[in-house]
């Protein structure tokens, strides 16, 4: 028996670790039409630099550095056919994002970079890219300075940015916080405040607001789903309605698939969506994530990708 026990031990990490079965076909997202543009959320796996900026703070060799940085440049101009907005999840700093950034310009494509630095004690941050034909009006963080139980109540402050073209609309980028001992009062609290605010926010807005991002939460998952339940309130629609219930997943949590990620709009907006789409090279190959560093795949989450239409 403690033969069988030491080898369950230390067969458990490749259990947990190893790639779902059943997995679909790897695929990419088609590019957007001449008449429209597109916008996806992705969480890029705790892209960080090589330098050790505190004690939460995971440095990664400066080879593999590069290596991740050349993936994910090649991931958004591939699978992702290099959209006109992308709403990012799990980015260091902003001199990161500036080299990912120079990596896609030698790929022939010019984006610009927006981050503002949050309250993770690790040094994670939400961010945005973007390239014609969206230009950007300003950028500021979202409740940065709220309180819960004496700290920051977002780790992540949401990213609230303004965008004057192709035509006029606010979006925000979140990553809110994980269910990591959900079972916990203080944590189940947390995730109900948090969707609690940003659903209260969003409801008092007047225009078009799109709000897209890792929420950490989905439907019909019982006591995980009460901050999905929650945000719902802000009478939002969320783009995954779009999509068949087959392929209404971004994640897979012990290979079940899940929809952590989602794109929300108000109802204004919905006649202007043209289609959406959701791409199948990440969740669920944990092996070839964790053995390439990050780098095949260059995340743990699949990408949903909205498309709407240029004309104002």
């Amino acid at each position: 028996m403690r033969y069988l026990l030491i080898v369950f031990l230390f067969l458990f990490p490749a259990i947990l670790s190893a790639d779902c079965r059943g997995l679909a076909s790897p695929r990419g997202v088609p590019a957007a039409e001449a008449d429209q543009w597109s916008l996806a959320t992705v969480n890029l796996w705790r892209l960080r630099d090589s330098d050790k900026d505190s004690d939460l703070d995971d440095p990664v060799p400066p080879a593999v550095l590069e290596k991740r940085l050349r993936a994910v440049a090649d991931f958004i101009a591939g699978p992702l056919q290099a959209p006109q907005l992308l709403a990012l999840q799990e980015v260091e700093n902003i001199g990161l994002l500036k080299r990912v950034v120079e990596a896609l310009r030698r790929r022939g494509l010019r984006y610009r970079a927006v981050l503002e630095e949050g309250n993770d004690p690790s040094g994670m941050d939400v961010a945005l890219l973007y390239r014609d034909p969206v230009a950007v009006e300003s950028v500021s963080s979202l409740f940065a300075a709220q309180q819960f139980h004496g700290h920051p109540l977002f780790s992540r402050p949401p990213l609230q940015v303004t965008l004057s073209a192709p035509w006029p609309v606010q979006v925000v980028v979140v990553h809110l916080r994980s269910a990591r001992d959900l079972r916990q009062r203080r944590v189940h609290e947390k995730r109900q405040t948090q969707s609690a605010l940003l659903a209260n926010w969003a409801k008092s807005r007047g225009g078009p607001l799109i709000v897209a991002g890792d929420f950490n939460t989905t439907w019909n998952a019982g006591r995980f789903s009460a901050s999905y339940e929650r945000f719902q309130q802000s009478g939002l629609i969320n783009v995954w309605q779009t999509l068949p219930k087959e392929e209404r997943y971004s994640f897979r949590y012990r290979c079940r698939p899940q929809a952590l990620d989602h794109i929300w709009v108000t109802p204004g907006l919905v006649e202007r969506i043209k289609g959406a789409a959701v791409s199948r090279v990440n969740a669920g190959r944990y092996d070839s994530l964790y053995g390439s560093d990050g780098v095949s795949p260059v995340s743990d989450h699949d990408v949903l990708t909205v498309y709407f239409s240029r004309e104002d």
